[in-house]
Formats: C-alpha cells, sequence, structure tokens
C-alpha cells in the first residue's frame, strides 16, 4: 500500500473540487452495498470497457501517474456527512482480486479510509494505491457536508 499526497498539480486538484461541487455535475443516487439502511451518490466515469462520461477528461492527470494498462472501473463517490463507518469489503472486479484499487481524495475532512492496520486520512489531492484483495472500508466524515473520493480499479499488466 502506498499513499501519495499532492499527486496531481494543484490546480488540477482544484477544478476537480469546484466542478464535482457546481451545479451542473451529474450525481446519480445509489443505496450503499457496504453499509444497510444508507445511500451515498455516484458518478461513473468509466464501465462495461468504455468511458461512460462526459467529465472524463478531468481524471485523466490521475491516470497518467497510476500508468494503468487495463481500467476496470471508474467511479466518484459523494457520501453527505453522519457518523457511520461503511462495512469491510475488497473491491471486485476480477476473480482472483488481482488487480489495483487506488481511492483519490477530492476533498478534505474528517472521514478517512480505514484498513486493519492503517488509516488514510480524506486530505484533497492524496491518492492511496493498493492491491484490490485488502479489505477496507470508508469512515464517513462529520464536519463537512459532502466526502467526496474517486475509486479506480485497474491492471498493470
Amino acid at each position: 500500500m502506498n499513499t501519495f499526497k499532492n499527486f496531481i498539480d494543484k490546480s488540477k486538484a482544484d477544478t476537480i473540487e469546484k466542478i464535482f461541487l457546481g451545479m451542473d455535475f451529474p450525481w446519480y443516487y445509489s443505496e450503499n452495498k457496504t453499509l444497510e439502511n444508507s445511500s451515498y451518490m455516484f458518478h461513473s466515469f468509466y464501465r462495461d470497457n468504455q468511458i461512460n462520461s462526459k467529465d472524463y477528461y478531468l481524471i485523466e492527470p490521475i491516470l497518467d501517474k497510476l500508468k494503468s494498462k487495463n481500467i476496470l472501473n471508474i467511479r466518484a463517490n459523494l457520501c453527505f456527512k453522519r457518523p457511520m463507518k461503511c462495512s469491510w469489503h475488497c473491491d471486485e472486479w476480477t476473480d482472483n482480486l488481482k488487480h489495483k484499487t487506488a481511492i483519490y481524495y477530492v476533498n478534505t475532512n474528517n472521514g478517512c479510509t480505514e484498513f486493519k492496520n492503517k488509516k488514510v486520512k480524506c486530505v484533497k489531492n492524496t491518492i492511496v494505491v493498493f492491491d484490490a484483495d485488502k479489505e477496507h472500508r470508508a469512515v464517513i466524515q462529520t464536519d463537512t457536508e459532502a466526502r467526496m473520493v474517486i475509486n479506480f480499479n485497474y491492471e498493470l499488466n
């Protein structure tokens, strides 16, 4: 597992945050699969082997630095303020979990991503990259209205 601060250029990180909070960015409702009686908003950038968003250009600087060879899924998640934790899970996009998961933090808040032996704080323009077979969970924020992350699932080879 590796954590990188100031992952992309500050102006690009600021642009992503501004657009995500804007009136024209399309967020969609979903019931949370890793936490009962909860919901969140999401935006699908890539799924089913194709680009699924006119705003895909926003994440290209992140993808360039990840050096992914085969994208499996990319989605942004927006969680609303509430004191709770999601269930432990792995991002299962391949049968053998031999891919990578990366979580890019769009904004700073007091939430985190929790692993069995580590917590990664939600700090804007930070990314954590780990093997997909590592269990993790989101700890939802209580100090800001929104916790925004972008989840990348990809293969290196």
